[in-house]
């Protein structure tokens, strides 16, 4: 089953399936405080992640480096976008790796905003982030979402040379609507990207649906991430975190998640999560 909505009328209701309590407890309460504090960025706070509460109540987060607005203007996105912005500051990276030690995390998540006015994309920023974390705890499971580097292997390479266990990067939705949704990003690039980390690291890549793809295209993706070598895959449902951003074209019911998800065993992804509320940091 799937609800078509009128992209010409504003959304007031979302369907039964994409509902959930908002629950703020003690820990959310304090793991909010801890952020504030350490003056850290999360990708959850920033990009207005529906998940938020549960992560943060789990005392779960995904940094965000390389401070937070974006020289990108995606517009499924609500990161703020400026052309002008400072150096990346190391400090940032010592004070997530202090919030890591006070949380007593063992696994993190690092992400950033596209940094194209950088040389590497930030990608030295991304390796430092990898040293001083690893430094701190030998055994601390990390993984890197990065952008595209405007795919410079010499950039690429320095991130996967700090070693994270896992490399992933999202194309986040299908080739045709890449103009419309993602008007500075390349599928093309990201695809080289992925193929090119997967012959060295784990690789891992995500997509939104509900922006107006078919379900032949989503399959065409997925297809086309398994032959570059992507190991996990996630897929949920686009939902549009503030008004300036595109709409939602198509609210998929659960049961073409359950679809997505046997395609993906079928085309050999040895991880992977399709569902509504799944996210490339929640799955």
């Amino acid at each position: 089953m799937m609800l078509k909505i009128d992209s010409s009328r504003h959304l007031k209701r979302f369907p039964y399936w994409l509902r959930q309590s908002v629950r703020i407890d003690k820990n959310t309460a304090e793991f909010r405080e801890l952020l504030r504090d350490s003056n850290i960025n999360t990708v959850c706070q920033s990009a207005q992640c529906p998940n938020i509460y549960d992560c943060f109540s789990r005392r779960k987060c995904t940094f965000l480096i390389l401070g937070n607005r974006c020289t990108r203007s995606c517009r499924f996105c609500a990161i703020e976008t400026a052309q002008k912005l400072s150096l990346p500051d190391k400090k940032e990276l010592f004070d997530i790796r202090d919030a890591v030690k006070r949380l007593g995390l063992l696994s993190v998540i690092v992400t950033s905003v596209t940094r194209d006015d950088l040389g590497d994309g930030g990608a030295s920023h991304f390796a430092d982030c990898i040293k001083i974390l690893r430094e701190s705890n030998s055994d601390l499971r990390i993984e890197v979402l990065v952008p595209d580097f405007l795919g410079k292997r010499y950039a690429i390479d320095k991130v996967i040379l700090a070693k994270p266990d896992i490399f992933s990067h999202n194309i986040e939705t299908v080739p045709r609507l890449y103009n419309r949704v993602r008007p500075q990003a390349d599928y093309k690039r990201s695809l080289d990207l992925i193929r090119y980390a997967s012959n060295q690291v784990t690789t891992k890549s995500g997509l939104m649906v509900g922006l107006g793809e078919t379900r032949d295209e989503v399959r065409v993706s997925m297809e086309d991430l398994r032959k570059a070598g992507c190991e996990i895959i996630t897929i949920g449902q686009y939902l549009r975190p503030d008004p300036s951003c595109l709409e939602v074209e198509e609210f998929l019911a659960p049961e073409e998640f359950t679809k997505f998800s046997r395609w993906a065993e079928e085309l050999g992804f040895k991880k992977h999560s399709c569902s509504p509320f799944t996210r490339s940091s929640y799955m």
